[in-house]
């Protein structure tokens, strides 16, 4: 009789373990680095963070005191309540430009450093080996040769607040046909439109008719340029160029004009020009003194081939309405216009 004897089976689990030991340092050395990886992710949004902090805290406090140096202690410190990697982020003025935001022909806007108008901050946040927090340490990144890592985040805010000139025709002509209470509604429009942007606007008002004459100094309560126009009526000839060269005066030389705000005129008028100093002279004078003149016609009558030369001339535009719901309309355009904020 025959003994049937059993084959040998192959036991392979010592074969597997050093394959489960190769996938255990794998997994090891992934979960080290994804630790390190998000540690990473972490300190970058808090470095954009604090950066972002800085330059917006500069840019309002230098808007609010029209201080340049109030601007760069503003952000030093708010970068300094802000964590990086479980620091405080250290900001020096070195690490602080003050400048103003210039459109280019393609529509983006860049930072330009100096400048008479000072509208723009740019604050460099780093952790690196020549910052004064030093650059982020690794938890795991040393058993990998890797001590640290040297972040740097730069960011770039500007609040456009602007200084206003309103210069508005109350020459006789205005008498016709509702003009003067089409003005005075594009008024209130104007204003009220202002009054809902986050910028800080300050206005003045001045009319002309035979003569110029400063209604309202520049002033934020805009509830003071309403009510000096509800005094006015129309009459006189027009003296477009006495009445741009009070607003003007008022822009630059008003005691409550703001050095840092941008500056522009809105000039209006229903008819033609007919006594006084060309406006054309004083355009030149804004276009010097880096004052933006937009203009107005109402009606038929107005003279919008001159008027659109004054505009060009100091960079601004021109815009025409036939009915007072156009005049309010362009009122309208042009006080969100001059409220927009530019952003690097």
């Amino acid at each position: 009789m025959k003994l049937r004897t059993r084959k040998p089976t192959n036991n392979r689990d010592g074969a597997l373990l050093p394959m489960l030991a190769v996938v255990i340092i794998i997994l090891f050395v992934a979960a080290t680095m994804g630790v390190d990886i998000a540690r990473m992710h972490l300190t970058r949004a808090e470095l954009r963070t604090a950066t972002d902090a800085s330059a917006r805290a500069a840019v309002e406090a230098m808007g609010r005191t029209q201080n340049k140096q109030a601007g760069i202690d503003a952000a030093i410190n708010i970068a300094n309540r802000n964590n990086v990697a479980g620091l405080p982020l250290t900001v020096t003025e070195d690490d602080i430009d003050v400048g103003t935001a210039a459109e280019d022909e393609n529509g983006k806007f860049s930072f330009l450093s100096g400048g008479s108008i000072l509208t723009s901050v740019r604050v460099n946040g780093h952790r690196t080996v020549d910052s004064p927090d030093g650059p982020v340490g690794l938890l795991f990144g040393p058993m990998f040769g890797v001590t640290d890592f040297s972040p740097d985040f730069t960011s770039t805010a500007t609040r456009s607040d602007r200084d206003i000139a309103l210069v508005l025709d109350v020459s006789g002509s205005m008498s016709k046909e509702g003009r003067f209470q089409a003005l005075a509604e594009g008024l209130d429009t104007f204003l009220s439109v202002l009054e809902s942007t986050p910028q800080d606007e300050h206005v003045s008002l001045s009319v002309y008719e035979t003569t110029a004459r400063k209604l309202q100094p520049i002033t934020s309560d805009l509830d003071l340029v309403r009510n000096a126009f509800q005094r006015e009526v129309a009459d006189g000839n027009t003296a477009i160029g006495l009445g741009l060269g009070e607003g003007l005066d008022s822009i630059l030389h008003d005691s409550n004009a703001r050095s840092f705000a941008l500056k522009s005129i809105v000039l209006m008028t229903d008819g033609n020009h007919n006594t006084g100093i060309n406006p054309e002279e004083i355009a030149k004078q804004c276009a010097d003194a880096g004052v933006t003149v937009v203009t107005i016609t109402f009606k038929g009558g107005a003279n919008k081939g001159r008027m659109q030369t004054i505009a060009d001339s100091t960079g601004g535009q021109h815009f025409h309405a036939n009915n007072g719901n156009e005049l309010k309309d362009a009122f309208e355009t042009i006080a969100r216009q001059l409220a927009v904020m530019l952003i690097e």
